[in-house]
């Protein structure tokens, strides 16, 4: 039986990205536009794949729908060797999808569907497969209603109890609820990995520093800060790092900051230091900004470490 580095469990969709859109087209017209694709998308979905180009053995635990959305999902997935042997495929639900609308600088506008995801379940967990493996990845609270509060620290503390190391990504929550949907989860938590925009949102802290405390008055041993522009914070109990971003152009940043999380656990899994861990994790978001799309910019870890270290 295969043994796993890490076990992502959370949010995936298909993103439908169209680039550039600097203004909506007026009600009843049509524009053209130089770009239209699609491109996997969701926290726990990217990280897995990112672990996995990096060189990691990663499975992804989540839900998608038996639609065209949800066959490309999973045919991407398994292009780029994450384990879906626990995906859920129903036909009640329709896949998670979201409409990026990019603008020329790289900032992104979304219009997204639940879809699937919000039937994402306490019992679609496969404890069975997080015994194989060392670290469980939760991906996306407040866009998953069915793991938020309760269900997801039971979740999160019964795999402590097997001996897994745990983490989290926050994502944005457009309903303002914020820190209901994560209280349950901090306790028992090793690593938290959180936008600056959300963790502010989240803690009610401003600056970096402060957000990391709040996170770590919980017990988290770890805490990442993603700055966008201007890079990322980390700390632990021992020390703290200010990264600042690679100089690039930025095409598209839909998906940077979770391709970042999985650099960070790459290196933690390895045993890196802090530091190394927090560069390896700006590298990769350096690199995906520069394509659209949050998955497919990371092809190896040799070729990752000469962008961190020639930049």
């Amino acid at each position: 039986m295969t043994t796993l580095d890490v076990v992502t469990l959370g949010v995936v969709c298909a993103d439908v990205m169209v680039r550039p859109v600097e203004a909506l087209p007026p009600r009843g017209k049509l524009t053209l536009v130089p770009s239209l694709e699609i491109h996997l998308g969701g926290l726990a979905a990217v990280t897995a794949t990112v672990l996995c180009q990096l060189g990691a053995k990663a499975a992804f635990i989540g839900k998608v729908g038996t639609d065209g959305f949800g066959d490309y999902i999973v045919n991407t997935l398994r292009r780029q060797h994450v384990n879906v042997d626990a995906l859920a495929i129903t036909p009640a639900h329709a896949t998670s999808a979201t409409v990026v609308l990019i603008s020329g600088d790289g900032e992104r506008t979304f219009l997204h569907h639940l879809g699937a995801n919000a039937h994402l379940s306490e019992s679609d967990v496969n404890f069975d497969m997080l015994g194989r493996a060392r670290l469980l990845h939760w991906g996306g609270p407040a866009i998953l209603p069915g793991l938020d509060g309760a269900p997801i620290g039971r979740i999160l503390a019964k795999a402590r109890s097997m001996g897994l190391m745990t983490s989290m990504d926050t994502c944005y929550d457009g309903k303002d609820v914020w820190f209901p949907h994560i209280e349950h989860a901090l306790p028992h938590l090793d690593i938290v990995m959180s936008s600056i925009e959300e963790a502010r949102k989240y803690t009610g802290a401003q600056e970096p520093e402060e957000i990391a405390d709040f996170y770590c008055s919980f017990g988290v041993k770890t805490v990442l800060v993603k700055l966008g522009a201007e890079g990322l914070y980390v700390k632990n109990q021992h020390e703290a790092h200010h990264v600042p971003a690679h100089n690039v152009t930025a095409v598209d940043t839909t998906g940077a900051g979770d391709a970042a999380c999985g650099g960070f656990l790459y290196g933690y899994l390895q045993g890196w230091d802090l530091l190394r861990c927090a560069r390896l994790a700006n590298a990769v978001g350096g690199l995906t900004v520069q394509k659209m799309g949050g998955a497919e910019a990371i092809t190896s870890l040799a070729d990752t470490l000469a962008f961190m270290e020639g930049a």
